[in-house]
C-alpha cells in the first residue's frame, strides 16, 4: 500500500482528487521560457526544418543521459560536425568519407563510431521509411493500446540494422546498444520516452511533429527527478526505476488528466532540478510550493510537529 510510503502515522498519500489542483496549477504556472535553454529540447529546437528536429530530436534523447551540461557539450560537437541540416547529412552519409568528422568525440559509454554507426543506421532507415515517424508507425500496426511494443520494434530498427560498415564483426559496439535500450529489457527507457514526448505532444514546451501516436499512449520519462518529485506527491511506491515505475506514475497522472498524462513531467523535473524541491522539509523553500499539501516531506513534518505540540 502506498500508505507505508509516508513513514508517518497519519500522513496518507493523497487521492486523485487532491492532486487534481495542484498539478494543474503547476502545468499552467510553470516559466517553460525559462527552463527551456537548461534542457535537452533545446537542442531539436534550434532547427526549423521538421526533417532535422526529428532527428536531433532522437540523437538527443539518446545521448540524454547524465548532467545536461554534460552530455550538451559532447551534443554541440556532433551537431557542428553535421553542419546545417544534420537531416541532409545523414542522407548523404559516407563512413568512408565522412566517419573522420567525429574524430575526438567522447561522452561517457560513447566514442566516434557510435556517432558513425548511428548516421548509418538513420540514413537507412530514413531511406527505406522517409521519416522516423513511418518507421514507428510501421511497428505500430494498431495505433492504439500500450506504446511498448512500437518502442520496441522502433529501438530494434537501429539496433538491427546493418551495420558492417561500421562494425567489421557485425555486432555493434556497447557505446551503440546504449544508445537504444530496450522496452524488453525491463528499465524505464527514460530517453525514448522523452523522444516520443517531444514528437507526439503537441503543447509547449514539446514540438509534437508526429500525429500518428496520441499523447494519452505515452509513458512519462523516468529520470532521478521526476523519481524522487513522483514518490513525494504519492504517485509512485516502488524504489526501482523500471518500466513498472514508469506505467505506475503514468496511471496515477492519467487520473489527472487521461488525454495527455505526462504533460507534467517537464515541471515535474525542473522543479527539483531547480532546487525548488530539495526531498525534505524546508520551511523556506517549501513555501511557494503548490505542492506543498500533497508532499509527504511537508506533510510528514507538520504530522511530526502536531505530535510535538500535544
Amino acid at each position: 500500500m502506498l500508505r507505508a510510503w509516508y513513514h508517518a502515522p497519519g500522513v496518507r498519500p493523497p487521492a486523485p482528487s487532491a492532486l487534481q489542483e495542484p498539478l494543474d496549477r503547476l502545468y499552467r504556472e510553470f516559466d517553460y521560457a525559462a527552463r527551456v535553454e537548461l534542457d535537452a529540447i533545446r537542442f531539436p529546437l534550434r532547427y526549423d526544418d521538421a526533417r532535422d528536429r526529428e532527428l536531433v530530436g532522437l540523437l538527443t534523447a539518446c545521448l540524454a543521459y547524465g548532467r545536461v551540461d554534460l552530455f550538451g557539450r559532447a551534443l554541440e560537437h556532433a551537431l557542428a560536425a553535421m553542419g546545417s541540416s544534420p537531416a541532409a547529412f545523414v542522407a548523404a552519409f559516407d563512413p568512408r568519407r565522412d566517419a573522420r568528422v567525429f574524430a575526438g568525440f567522447r561522452y561517457r559509454f560513447n566514442r566516434p563510431c557510435d556517432l558513425v554507426a548511428f548516421c548509418v543506421a538513420a540514413r537507412d532507415v530514413l531511406a527505406r521509411w522517409g521519416t522516423l515517424e513511418k518507421c514507428f508507425a510501421a511497428g505500430d500496426a494498431a495505433g492504439a493500446g500500450p506504446i511498448r511494443p512500437a518502442l520496441e520494434r522502433f529501438a530494434r530498427a537501429f539496433l538491427e540494422a546493418d551495420l558492417r560498415e561500421v562494425f567489421p564483426h557485425g555486432r555493434p559496439s556497447r557505446g551503440y546498444r546504449h544508445l537504444f535500450p530496450l522496452p524488453s529489457a525491463g528499465g524505464p527507457c527514460k530517453r525514448l520516452h522523452l523522444y516520443l514526448r517531444w514528437m507526439v505532444r503537441r503543447a509547449p514546451p514539446d514540438f509534437g511533429l508526429w500525429t500518428s501516436v496520441a499523447p494519452a499512449r505515452l509513458l512519462i520519462p523516468v529520470d532521478t527527478h521526476v523519481e524522487n518529485m513522483s514518490r513525494a506527491i504519492g504517485l509512485t511506491r516502488r524504489r526501482s526505476r523500471t518500466w513498472r515505475m514508469a506505467e505506475e506514475i503514468t496511471a496515477r497522472l492519467a487520473r489527472v488528466d487521461p488525454e495527455d498524462p505526462v504533460k507534467f513531467d517537464f515541471a515535474l523535473c525542473h522543479k527539483r532540478m531547480s532546487g525548488d524541491c530539495r526531498d525534505r522539509r524546508d520551511p523556506v523553500v517549501c513555501a511557494p510550493c503548490g505542492l506543498r499539501g500533497v508532499c509527504r516531506h511537508w506533510r510528514r513534518g507538520a504530522a511530526r510537529e502536531n505530535r510535538r505540540g500535544r
